[in-house]
């Protein structure tokens, strides 16, 4: 008999707590856990997980490409935040699924698990396998559009936060086919960023065409204006190539290699493909690149661990056969045939285990094997039938070792110092502070910088290193002569990590860090930026444990101090300053609409100047193409105040003209007044990957039309009926000859000026101008240029600064371009300063 229920023990629970019973038990419909736990889906919301959900929806263009249907993807960054990602596969499918009775684009973009990656029906091999790539990105965005090209008809759908806005709907006819996806990340899940790096997109666009060659990658960016387009027909070996481009290199050629294996356990599965690259340089780090299915994996796997074994086997079984190893030389390690290696492992898996969604690490244990074999066979076989490249490799890896044996001296010294010679070095300001976690250390440049940090410094808890001059360039030299170097050693001691880099070298440990918080505090010059780069390569090089743990920062001083009457304020940028300007340009104005008298406090004065200073920026969108922003405003929807979603630019001789066009079903009529075929159209739309060099899509020789989407209007549109809810008239926003609003400022305690506006534009080009009257800007290049207390109060108060945690991959961003700048080649540097020389905002001179 079952035992009757303890009701005391029930009644004590509930008396004491909420009632827990079937009721709390939840069930999240759609993509309701996804917004719930995004981290789980896209890593996180900060930069990472923004461009992780563009990369999620490149990977299904590349699934496409590697099954052999697609060959053009293009990805373009919008000026209201969204991006867009088209391609000439097939396109998703659009009929009836015959199990769930919706169409397959709504399944596969709205149900979790849906896909046509888990059997092997659509695609052998594929990046993409957990079926929660693009939903996952339908969940996290305010607004989602998928655009389809199949069967001779364009399919549209639309989603907001993951559900669907619009059911599938046919909006054309198309010779095309393909997919494009239109998102805009929602701010309600990314509240830290939600703007698209250029840089970001390209390295990973970049690498996608360097390892699937022949496919054509754009990469188009309508805020800056320009577009790249990434095409290698050599794929993996041109990749070498480009990463060793700054470089000397040991042998003329990269040393590359593929083969296609069949799992030996298991012989009716799909075979593995192996492909290899890889050149040496004279320099003393290694950068080595591992790829599964096209899906770059920073915590590497079992395709890099098989490399890596094999490398250092293959490399040592040379040496002792070829008699290049002495007796008195030291044992070649795999740190020691790493050194100055460049090369690329990218593998093609039929059913590649990750682990976790983001796919930072392979972990299919066959491939280890499969790998090592490869890599070992041919590997053997190029050196034994390229003997002189082979000895040059040798020679390298055995300088590695000594060095490293050199290095392992050195660094017993600078511990034992540490130990017996009296601690901390002299010139260290320490803190009185001896928990870590609360422990900061400010490595200052200089020491009239370094003198203000110490007197403004909390000293419970701040550190002061101050640095003479710019430290020993680690990139250059060897790791012996680099401890050798004074500021290099007092950095090593002041830390108290050690540092080691190998798998064979364990001495160093970032649990031993004096400090959680290691900020590096430069002047804002050419000189602060390069010993900023010279300390941060250092640290990449032979303290990486710090990055990982988050203990490395850059201190962001102000760039500008402003003063106007008694208001004195810090600005850190120039996108601060602009918005700063027209606060002060609001201050003490009054605002009147014309028609009616009406009067606008100073709050709903501030919000309109907000609202049409970000209209303005988003309507380089329109005027690029030619078209008039005031014209396009004023052709929004009197209800809805909805904005066209297309401008037609037509010319004719020397006339030139513009039509707005709202839709779709706008869009075609278009095309049938102008007798132009929507097929032919789309070959020749300069919007459609590629299309900006195409020639116009009119048929007629004499007239030259063309058409444009503008993908910000549903921003401008929510901007406009926010203006509309403070009162402000959208109307009209063309200039017009009456005046429509009178600003009036009180200039001193008796007298005012009154300026009429005829145009809602004019408010914030008006506003801006006033900001800047009396207003003395300064700006600072070095801290030594700051008092004690305002370096405190700006750089180093933790309610007042800003700190820039560095990442692992802004440290190894910052190698590559010192690598560039400051290596030995010079041609890429001169190439480097001619490209970017009307880039720069400020030159010390």
């Amino acid at each position: 008999m079952a035992d009757a229920p303890d009701t005391h023990n029930d009644a004590k629970f509930k008396a004491g707590t909420e009632a827990y019973d079937a009721s709390k038990i939840q069930k999240l419909e759609g993509l309701e856990g996804v917004r719930k736990r995004p981290d789980m889906y896209i890593g996180d919301t900060n930069e990472r997980g923004l461009h992780h959900c563009v990369f999620e929806v490149v990977d299904n263009s590349i699934d496409e490409a590697l099954a052999g249907f697609a060959s053009q993807i293009t990805v373009s960054i919008h000026l209201d935040g969204s991006c867009s990602i088209e391609d000439n596969g097939r396109g998703i499918p659009v009929d009836m699924h015959p199990t769930y009775k919706i169409p397959a684009l709504e399944l596969v973009l709205t149900n979790l698990h849906a896909g046509g990656k888990f059997g092997k029906g659509a695609y052998q091999v594929s990046g993409g396998l957990h079926g929660v790539g693009a939903k996952c990105v339908n969940a996290v965005s305010e607004w989602f559009e998928a655009e389809v090209r199949r069967a001779g008809k364009v399919y549209q759908m639309r989603f907001a936060q993951g559900k669907t806005t619009q059911k599938m709907t046919v909006i054309g006819d198309t010779k095309k086919t393909g997919t494009k996806i239109t998102f805009k990340p929602d701010p309600e899940i990314f509240q830290t960023t939600r703007e698209f790096q250029y840089e970001i997109l390209a390295r990973r666009l970049r690498e996608l065409a360097f390892l699937n060659p022949g496919i054509r990658i754009e990469l188009v960016d309508d805020r800056a204006q320009k577009n790249e387009l990434f095409y290698f027909k050599e794929g993996i070996t041109e990749f070498v190539k480009f990463l060793n481009q700054n470089k000397t290199v040991l042998h003329d050629k990269p040393i590359t290699f593929s083969d296609t294996v069949y799992d030996e356990q298991d012989s009716t599965k799909a075979p593995i493909t192996v492909d290899v690259a890889l050149q040496y340089n004279d320099s003393f780090a290694d950068q080595v690149f591992a790829y599964a299915n096209s899906i770059y994996n920073l915590e590497g796997g079992t395709h890099l661990s098989g490399f890596r074994t094999a490398l250092t086997r293959v490399i040592n079984n040379f040496a002792k056969g070829q008699e290049l190893i002495k007796e008195k030389d030291p044992a070649i390690t795999g740190d020691d045939v790493r050194e100055g290696l460049v090369a690329v492992v990218s593998v093609k898996v039929p059913e590649p285990r990750f682990e976790g969604q983001t796919k930072t690490k392979l972990s299919n244990g066959e491939v280890d094997g499969i790998v090592q074999k490869v890599v070992g066979e041919k590997l053997k076989f190029f050196l034994e039938a390229n003997t002189a490249v082979g000895k040059r490799i040798i020679s390298k890896s055995l300088m590695a070792a000594r060095a490293r044996e050199a290095a392992r001296k050195a660094r017993e010294t600078i511990r034992k110092g540490a130990l017996s010679g009296g601690g901390l070095p002299g010139k260290l300001a320490d803190c009185s502070e001896r928990d870590p976690s609360l422990c900061e250390l400010f490595i200052v440049e200089g020491n009239s910088a370094g003198g203000s940090a110490k007197q403004g410094r909390d000293r419970r808890y701040q550190a002061i290193l101050p640095l003479r001059g710019k430290v020993i360039n680690s990139e250059k030299a060897q790791l012996d002569k680099v401890l050798n170097n004074e500021e290099i050693r007092t950095l090593i001691t002041a830390i108290g990590t050690g540092i080691g880099t190998g798998e064979e070298d364990a001495s160093f440990n970032p649990e031993k860090a004096r400090y959680h918080k290691i900020v590096i505090m430069t002047d804002a010059d050419v000189d602060g930026s390069h010993i900023r780069t010279l300390l941060l390569t250092f640290l990449y090089r032979q303290m990486r444990g710090l990055f990982d743990k988050g203990f490395v920062y850059i201190a962001q001083p102000p760039l500008y101090k402003i003063k106007r009457k008694k208001r004195e304020q810090y600005i850190d940028n120039d996108e601060q300053l602009n918005r700063i300007l027209l606060e002060l340009g609001s201050e003490d104005v009054v605002l009147t609409r014309l028609r009616d008298n009406h009067t606008f406090d100073s709050t709903q004065i501030d919000k309109i100047v907000e609202n049409l200073a970000t209209l303005e920026k988003l309507g380089a969108g329109v005027t690029r193409h030619g078209a008039s922003l005031s014209e396009y405003l004023d052709f929004h929807q009197t209800e809805t105040h909805e904005l066209p979603r297309y401008v037609a630019r037509i010319r004719e001789g020397n006339k030139e003209s513009h039509e707005f066009l709202f839709d779709d079903k706008a869009k075609a009529e278009f095309f049938e007044r102008n007798a132009i075929d929507a097929g032919e159209a789309e070959d020749a739309d300069p919007t459609a990957p590629g299309g900006g060099s195409r020639p116009p899509i009119s048929p007629h020789g004499h007239r030259r039309i063309t058409l444009h989407e503008i993908f910000e209007s549903t921003e401008m549109s929510k901007l406009l009926r926010a203006n509309v809810k403070i009162g402000l008239d959208v109307n009209h926003f063309t200039r017009t000859e009456q005046a429509r609003y009178i600003i009036t400022e009180n200039v001193g305690q008796k007298s005012e000026t009154r300026t009429e506006l005829h145009s809602p534009l004019e408010i914030v080009s008006h506003i801006r101008a006033n900001g800047r009257k009396g207003l003395s800007i300064q700006r600072y290049k070095g801290l030594g240029e700051m008092n004690p207390e305002q370096l405190f109060e700006t750089t180093m108060d933790p309610e007042k600064r800003r700190l820039l945690r560095v990442s692992i991959n802004d440290a190894a961003k910052a190698d590559q371009l010192f690598t560039l700048l400051m290596g030995d080649e010079v041609p890429p540097r001169r190439q480097f300063i001619e490209d970017n020389a009307l880039n720069v905002q400020y030159l010390d001179v």
